[in-house]
């Protein structure tokens, strides 16, 4: 609350206190660090994100969380070269992988888009239906409906996540662009067969997928 009404000096001196005694919470940073993107302050946002990844160097998603807010911040100021080279560099210093549409760049790319297929069977036993109207050009003469819906960036990064050893039971994706219907439907189905719990920060906001097959936006999307 203290933050929400950008008294950030009062909210560190709360959060320096419960550590004294309790063990530090990333999200009491997160929500620190939202409150300083709203307010649009990049000294105290680098401060609290430089903190973040000292106190939790391996919570990779809510690093890229951060990632995201304070590149945001650079944006919103204007300084649009410096969120653009910030994201990049922290991403790839996290390990986290970037993948684009119909992305064969990747050393496993045989086996993402083996997992592809092997998720569109599934999906397709479950009563998936692959749907055009989401394909907005014509297709060249080596493409099919499905290589087109199914070679968008969030699901080969899924689908990437997936073909680790063990699997992840959480699975981030950030993307810069809209979700479309079809991939947010695949997505849902992609949950549920896997059992897993998919989050997708899309351009409009965030999609929490969950093991039973429905999405936090309630296809509100």
């Amino acid at each position: 609350c203290l933050s929400r009404l950008f008294m950030f000096d009062e909210a560190q001196k709360l959060i320096e206190d419960y550590e004294k005694t309790n063990t530090p919470s990333i999200v009491m940073y997160m929500s620190l660090l939202s409150s300083a993107r709203n307010n649009r302050n990049s000294n105290l946002s680098e401060k609290i994100y430089k903190r973040m990844k000292t106190l939790f160097p391996n919570a990779k998603e809510r690093l890229v969380s951060g990632v995201i807010l304070l590149s945001n911040i650079y944006s919103s100021l204007g300084r649009y070269e410096e969120a653009k080279n910030f994201r990049s560099n922290q991403i790839e210093e996290l390990g986290v992988k970037q993948l684009k549409a119909h992305d064969h760049s990747h050393p496993q790319s045989t086996e993402i888009y083996a997992k592809i297929d092997h998720l569109k069977s599934k999906a397709i036993e479950n009563g998936f239906i692959f749907d055009s109207s989401w394909i907005t050009r014509s297709l060249n003469e080596n493409e099919t409906m499905e290589s087109v819906l199914c070679g968008h960036s969030e699901l080969l990064v899924i689908a990437l996540n997936l073909i680790q050893e063990p699997a992840p039971k959480f699975i981030l994706v950030v993307k810069n662009l809209r979700v479309c219907g079809h991939c947010h439907e695949f997505t849902k189905v992609i949950a549920k067969v896997e059992q897993c719990d998919i989050v997708v920060r899309d351009a409009n906001r965030i999609h929490h997928f969950y093991p039973n097959g429905q999405c936090s936006c309630q296809d509100h999307f």
